[in-house]
């Protein structure tokens, strides 16, 4: 009788347990389980999520589409796209992210006598999903894309009146003050300090025809200096000016085609982590030969000459390059007209899709656009 009791009282036991198990999950009571145990349970493989996002959406946003439809006489999808960079940029693009992905380029074409676009051109492929794509591209006539391009200002320092700063206070856009750092009054660092949205370049007159006694102590770098002295004025005027980015010549028409002595300013500026740029209007400038050897960053510039144009003609000029190849810069002289002159420079360049950068965004980016 105690056996069958015995036997009785393991299968209650058995059924009590089984009960608990259905009842458990569902009454929430899981919580009592152990921890390691319920984390087992919900552990995903987060790896295996990926972006659904289709190929031709990341293409559209990439090439900053605005608006696409189908045309049935042509047979063709058109994806209009911003002004502000030509329609061989855009074809390179186009291909550039078809072959990243694994798609090929079987067609493209510019067009020429679309009169429908600013600028048109076909464009045949097959994504990476093996779908033909028969595309027409085209420009908007009137309709910028975000930052189509992009226009630097930088004023040559020769004087830093109250007026001056000032006005230059008064401007809404980043620019840049090229500064000769030697021969300046006591008063000029404290004046300067005052000047708002600037990023300083050290302005260093150079070996010149158009030297004399009145540049000596603007501590000109000459011919006949040696390496180690170029970089000590390299150098010194780094230290008077801690935060200035690069270096632009001054006068140096015999500098930029001197190979020693430029090689010294380069080798000087590169070890002060410091840009530099020609603006000495020499064409027979050693600088683009010899900064790749180098590793430096380095441009020529033109700036404002009022011997062959005006300041209006030069700023439209300016205005109309950025516009047409994707990047500008502008060097005006420091005086209150200039200053009034792109007073209103920031709603211009807005109309036309540019926008304002100060020079070492400039020299740095590698946007050279077509």
């Amino acid at each position: 009788m105690n056996k069958i009791k015995h036997i009785a009282a393991i299968f209650i036991v058995l059924a009590v347990i089984a009960v608990a198990a259905y009842l458990l999950p569902k009454t929430g009571l899981d919580s009592l389980l152990p921890q390691q145990d319920k984390q087992e349970e919900t552990v995903v493989d987060t790896t295996t999520v990926q972006d659904t996002l289709p190929f031709i959406d990341h293409m559209k946003a990439e090439l900053e589409v605005l608006q696409t439809q189908y045309s049935k006489k042509k047979k063709r999808e058109i994806w209009t796209l911003g002004k502000g960079r030509t329609i061989i940029y855009y074809l390179l693009q186009a291909q550039r992210i078809l072959e990243k992905n694994g798609g090929k380029v079987l067609y493209m074409e510019e067009v020429f006598n679309d009169n429908n676009a600013f600028q048109s051109a076909l464009f045949d492929a097959v994504d990476p999903n093996g779908d033909t794509l028969h595309l027409n591209l085209q420009i908007s006539s009137n309709v910028f894309r975000d930052n189509a391009s992009y226009l630097s200002i930088s004023f040559q320092v020769t004087s830093l009146t109250p007026e001056l700063i000032a006005e230059l206070n008064k401007l809404d856009f980043p620019y840049d003050l090229m500064v000769t750092p030697f021969g300046m009054p006591e008063t000029f660092y404290p004046d300067l300090d005052r000047v708002k949205n600037k990023e300083i370049v050290l302005w260093l007159v150079m070996e010149s025809n158009n030297l004399d006694k009145r540049f000596q102590s603007t501590r000109p770098i000459r011919s006949y200096h040696t390496e180690e002295q170029i970089k000590s004025i390299v150098t010194d005027a780094k230290a008077r000016i801690p935060s200035a980015k690069g270096i632009a010549t001054r006068f140096a028409e015999q500098a930029v085609e001197h190979r020693p002595l430029l090689e010294a300013v380069l080798n000087a500026a590169k070890d002060n982590d410091l840009w530099f740029t020609d603006i000495s209007f020499n064409k027979k400038s050693k600088v683009m030969e010899l900064c790749p050897e180098l590793g430096m960053s380095c441009k020529i510039f033109y700036p404002y000459n009022p011997s062959n144009s005006n300041l209006d003609d030069y700023i439209r000029q300016k205005l109309r390059g950025a516009a047409r190849s994707g990047m500008g810069e502008m060097i005006l002289p420091l005086t209150a007209e200039s200053i009034a002159k792109v007073k209103t420079m920031k709603e211009k360049t807005a109309a036309q899709g540019t926008t304002l950068i100060n020079l070492s965004t400039f020299m740095n980016t590698n946007k050279e656009l077509p």
